[in-house]
């Protein structure tokens, strides 16, 4: 009688996500409306499309990530009042800078989306950094003038939720997450049809 217990190390598990390099693109890209912006979607999230205000399902991949990030800082730039805290609660890693965004979010009043012709528009994004527990994604966007900016997020994976959380960046750190550039890296993922 033969036992024992053991794994093949070259099969990934799903708790195991797939080494795929980060310049992979998504795949069955579609775009939807949310307060006058268009943002990505694709087979790799999300996946629970049901709620319109903030969809999760990101699969823990570059992809995944990189779609979770322009998901999250979207929404949450655009989010109406009645809409901001849900997106808040749903897509946002809590720490402080989420706390202090909250605080600072109480203060104004959005009662509309962004007007016809005024929404900058996603290009693309590059992963600088990925793990299965964390990925850094330079989202690149046209704005309606032509030019263009270069906002710099991070994601980290929530295992209580199976599913990517925009972490803020602190304030007090002083980095700019928000740049103006003149060119878009020829190595990003370029989302088309936006």
């Amino acid at each position: 009688m033969l036992t024992g217990c053991g794994s093949d190390p070259d099969t990934a598990t799903p708790s195991t996500p797939q080494q795929i390099p980060l310049t992979t693109p998504p795949t069955e890209l579609r775009w939807v409306e949310f307060n006058g912006m268009r943002i990505p979607q694709a087979a790799e999230g999300p996946t629970e499309v049901t709620d319109a205000v903030a969809p999760e399902g990101f699969d823990r991949t570059p992809p995944g990530a990189g779609l979770a990030a322009v998901n999250a800082i979207v929404r949450l730039s655009v989010a109406l009042d009645d809409q901001w805290p849900q997106v808040v609660r749903e897509l946002i890693a809590p720490g402080q800078a989420r706390d202090d965004f909250i605080t600072n979010r109480i203060q104004l009043s959005t009662t509309s989306g962004v007007p016809a012709g005024q929404a900058p528009q996603v290009q693309g994004w590059k992963l600088t950094a990925f793990t299965p527990d964390k990925a850094s994604a330079d989202i690149y966007t046209r704005l309606p003038d032509g030019s263009m900016t270069v906002n710099h997020t991070t994601v980290v994976w929530a295992p209580a939720f199976g599913d990517w959380r925009l972490l803020l960046p602190d304030a007090a750190a002083g980095a700019s997450p928000v740049d103006a550039i003149t060119a878009t890296p020829t190595d990003m993922v370029a989302l088309t049809g936006a």
